[in-house]
């Protein structure tokens, strides 16, 4: 599976990525907005983006995520990891196609996720 990983802090980019790759997963990566919506129009293969809620351009995870969806669809997936469970949360309340992920978030638990994330499925999770 090949997945886009938003994160602009780079360490926690780095070891994700690793993380993410030592499980078999393809990873694009990018810091910002732009960088996401350009990883999502060169790999067309990009089955779910993995995002950071707030970035430091500014922008919002769920900045990112209106604007994959607007190259991918409404259906395109996606998992938010936030230290901020307040308004961010209840801005994706209802959202069948995406799962919030409270930091810190272990690595099991990120790993269950991606592994058992659906449509279907999709729900916050702490």
């Amino acid at each position: 599976m090949h997945v886009l990983l938003v994160e602009d802090n780079p360490g926690v980019l780095g070891a994700t990525t690793v993380l993410l790759k030592s499980e078999g997963y393809r990873v694009s990566t990018a810091t910002n907005l732009e960088e996401a919506v350009q990883a999502t129009r060169d790999n067309p293969d990009l089955c779910l983006v993995i995002t950071d809620y707030h970035l430091s351009d500014g922008n919002t995870g769920r900045q990112v995520i209106c604007a994959l969806r607007e190259l991918r669809g409404p259906t395109f997936r996606a998992i938010v990891i936030s230290g901020d469970t307040s308004s961010a949360v209840q801005a994706f309340d209802g959202d069948p196609y995406l799962c919030w992920l409270s930091k810190p978030t272990r690595a099991s638990l990120l790993l269950n996720v991606l592994q058992n994330f659906t449509p279907s499925t999709a729900q916050p999770v702490s």
